[in-house]
């Protein structure tokens, strides 16, 4: 192989066009020694100048270190400015004094990074310029600012490229050849590591009327804008990935199911609220899943795409969890059901035994409820988390306003006709879950918001005063 032919196999074979080629061809008018070595500190290419000076062939130069090339004292020298190197700076020198073959030889050393397109240092430039040769060391300096000015400007290149190769030019979110090289890296660790891994994939409801009635100029606006509202509603560590038209994928690291699914409902929510220009509210649809260990991707992809046809097909604007969810096993095994919890605190208790007592059973009925439908488990026994939810909170509710009444309070009227609009929303949610379009933001904002947060502790606070016992005189 020539020499040309090995300069060019090995640019080709690890895109190091920027430095590579520049550097190998570049100062060689100034009769230079060049070569490029891993950072390990092998030769993998050297010049005709190179060669000469040592007296070898490329073959053999190819894999040897400065400890074969040059004396004890001088390997070690040199040892150091690879380190320099390694460790980020920008040049290294030295002066050498050493015998070649009976020869003695005296040159500049410069050594400088090979930079790959996403800014690693891949290899180690050198730069060998012999003392009889220092009237060309103006002509050498200038050379080597060139060559950096070259590689800074070609670095910068290939990054913009890599940008364009890997985004989706309308909207900026990834496209669909980036996440398939993250899933490679992300699916890896899954499996050596046990790190889990979820993604959620959406849908905007209705966007052909939005290209039908206003056309694909705004239909482009539409996806632009929700990119943005996704992108700023995203953790650090996921991304967005336009998967085609309007639908995007989100790539969550280090998430297990119940995390992702409060990740897209808080961007469901968030995206009904987000002001679209021309069309108004827009809404989305979201399917998840967090995927298994010996899972392939092509099989995770068609469980969260399942999932976010049950919500389309529910109604939209909904979050729905994948069939066949995993269970992890392990420490982590507990973790999703234990993610959302509704915790008790002394301070709810009323002073009323049978009140307090009820208060503490609807939020473990809860707490299992949720715990069962974020675990995926079979359907027949969340179907019996609800029942007895439903059950309880009926039996409560009626407890509860006979003690309410007999203690004088005056706003039991009220506060009856509270408690029947809440069974009524009940009655309504086990329909959509016999239905299979019960979502879980749907389950718990009844849960936490309504039945919790705004009367537990809202409403339920209002008759306090009239179940303490009486002072006696």
């Amino acid at each position: 192989m020539s020499e040309n032919d090995l300069i060019y196999s090995f640019a080709r074979e690890h895109v190091i066009l920027a430095s590579g080629l520049v550097a190998l061809m570049v100062p060689q008018t100034l009769g230079a020694g060049i070569g490029v070595k891993d950072l390990d500190g092998r030769y993998q290419l050297a010049n005709g100048a190179m060669k000469k000076l040592f007296g070898k062939r490329f073959e053999q130069i190819t894999g040897m270190t400065d400890a074969e090339l040059f004396p004890p004292e001088v390997a070690r020298q040199l040892q150091q400015s690879d380190q320099n190197i390694r460790s980020g700076a920008t040049t290294s020198s030295d002066n050498l004094d050493f015998f070649v073959n009976g020869e003695r030889v005296q040159c500049l050393l410069f050594k400088f990074p090979v930079h790959g397109p996403d800014g690693q240092v891949l290899f180690i430039g050198v730069v060998m310029l012999e003392t009889a040769r220092l009237d060309n060391l103006e002509s050498m300096q200038k050379s080597l600012e060139s060559l950096q000015h070259t590689n800074q400007e070609l670095q910068k290149n290939l990054v913009e490229l890599s940008q364009l190769a890997s985004t989706d030019k309308l909207t900026g979110a990834w496209n669909r050849r980036r996440l398939e090289e993250a899933l490679v890296s992300e699916m890896d660790r899954l499996k050596r590591y046990d790190h889990p891994l979820s993604m959620l994939i959406l849908d905007i409801d209705f966007f052909k009327k939005v290209n039908d009635v206003y056309g694909h100029i705004v239909g482009d606006q539409v996806l632009v804008t929700l990119a943005k509202v996704l992108q700023s509603n995203l953790r650090a560590s996921d991304t967005l990935t336009r998967w085609g038209g309007e639908e995007f994928v989100v790539l969550c690291p280090d998430t297990i199911l119940g995390t992702v699914t409060m990740l897209a409902e808080r961007l469901r929510e968030n995206v009904a609220k987000a002001p679209f220009s021309e069309v108004g509210q827009v809404t989305i649809s979201v399917g998840v899943a967090e995927c298994m260990v010996d899972e392939a991707w092509e099989d995770w992809f068609k469980r969260a795409d399942a999932a976010l046809y049950r919500a389309k097909e529910g109604g939209r604007n909904q979050v729905q969890i994948a069939p066949q969810a995993p269970e992890r096993d392990g420490a982590d095994k507990n973790m999703t059901a234990n993610l959302v919890r509704l915790s008790w605190h002394a301070t709810y208790e009323c002073g009323n035994p049978v009140i307090d007592e009820q208060h503490r059973g609807l939020f473990a009925d809860a707490n299992n409820l949720l715990g069962a439908v974020l675990s995926a488990r079979p359907e027949a026994e969340v179907a019996e988390q609800v029942n007895t939810l439903v059950t309880d909170v009926v039996l409560h509710f009626k407890a509860e306003e006979g003690i309410i009444r007999a203690a004088g309070y005056p706003g039991a009227d009220a506060h009856a006709a509270i408690h029947s609009a809440l069974v009524d929303k009940a009655v309504r949610l086990v329909k959509h879950f016999h239905e299979g379009t019960l979502s879980i933001g749907e389950l718990f904002q009844f849960l936490a918001r309504d039945v919790v947060a705004r009367h537990m502790l809202g409403a339920d606070r209002e008759f306090f005063a009239y179940l303490q016992p009486k002072p006696k005189f």
